[in-house]
């Protein structure tokens, strides 16, 4: 049986332009989906947020996370970009992945992390801002007039889900396939010399089991925290989630991806059957408790109904993740 944590999360984006796409005609252009008869859906890229989660991860726990190094190679359409493949020494390796084909070392890892595309949970109109590049003062030589540039941003409360394979996390497999080609033979001897555990079953090393557990409990936090986004400078947006649902369960699929809808008015609530839906039908695919978070000033007109129907106690989105940091390590089978 494998156990992963899984989850949901919201980020609030009341004024916001956080993934852009190519621009056209001088105007920056936001990334979104469209669906005909409904409108416009703006989202933020798995890989941006992959991107916002490791930036945050070295900047806020740098004393407890080392990210891998990044290495480029090539020029033009043949330019390659990898970090170091070792996911003994780089936490960041072992849970986000890795593909380097180089001459010295081919390893690949599937991330025991993953991550939706982060999408809004109704259409949003997107708006055109348009600004111009002007100085009071003119230098010699400067011609008349002034720049005009635009760019594109939304108001919306964009939604993600997120899971990480306990089972993989802090096990390196050599398997001859794609994906699971860990380790090379410099870290396949590096594993050997610090006596990391042979799991023979999986053809794999494993990390001490502390070690697996601190790894994860590192990046849990880091998702209560992330920050990122692009326009940070024009928009200002809190990317930290303001609602998250996340439990550990049996399995990797997601219970938690239609448990937020939204009202009459597009504002986003729970739906409430499909909460019954988990708790009365796939129930027996809940490993733990489902941990709930909620910033204060969001989605407020949920709490009584989870206290009375479901006992659970909304908390803050950090606390909440950081409490589910701390249940996973009291569990050891739920990492074998």
């Amino acid at each position: 049986m494998s156990y992963y944590v899984t989850g949901l999360l919201l980020i609030d984006a009341p004024a916001s332009a956080l993934n852009n796409g190519q621009a056209e005609n001088n105007e920056s252009k936001v990334k979104a989906i469209r669906v005909p008869g409904q409108g416009d859906y703006p989202y933020v890229s798995a890989q941006s947020f992959r991107y916002w989660l490791r930036d945050t991860l070295s900047d806020q726990f740098g004393s407890e996370w080392t990210a891998s190094k990044v290495y480029t190679a090539g020029a033009g359409s043949k330019q390659q970009a990898y970090t170091e493949g070792d996911p003994i020494d780089y936490p960041d390796d072992d849970l986000f992945g890795y593909m380097r084909a180089t001459k010295e070392r081919t390893v690949t890892r599937v991330s025991p992390f993953r991550a939706s595309t982060l999408v809004s949970i109704a259409p949003a109109p997107i708006v055109s801002d348009f600004g111009v590049m002007a100085r009071a003062e003119k230098q010699e030589g400067d011609k008349e007039g002034v720049v005009l540039h635009a760019h594109q941003f939304y108001r919306a409360v964009l939604q993600g889900m997120f899971s990480i394979d306990l089972q993989s996390a802090g096990t390196f497999t050599n398997q001859m396939r794609s994906g699971f080609q860990n380790l090379a033979q410099d870290t396949l001897e590096k594993a050997s010399n610090l006596g990391l555990t042979p799991v023979p079953a999986l053809r794999s090393f494993r990390l001490p089991l502390q070690e697996r557990i601190r790894r994860v409990q590192v990046l849990l936090r880091a998702l209560g925290r992330i920050q990122g986004g692009a326009k940070q400078t024009l928009h200002y947006t809190d990317v930290a989630p303001v609602f998250v649902m996340a439990a550990v369960t049996r399995g990797g699929n997601n219970l938690f991806g239609r448990a937020v809808t939204t009202d009459a008015r597009n504002r986003p609530t729970l739906h409430w059957d499909v909460l019954n839906e988990i708790r009365d039908v796939q129930g027996d695919s809940l490993a733990s408790s489902v941990f709930v978070g909620r910033s204060a000033g969001f989605m407020d007109d949920a709490v009584e109904m989870l206290r009375e129907q479901y006992q659970i106690s909304p908390i803050h989105p950090r606390q909440a993740l950081d409490a589910l940091a701390d249940e996973i390590a009291l569990h050891p089978e739920w990492w074998e």
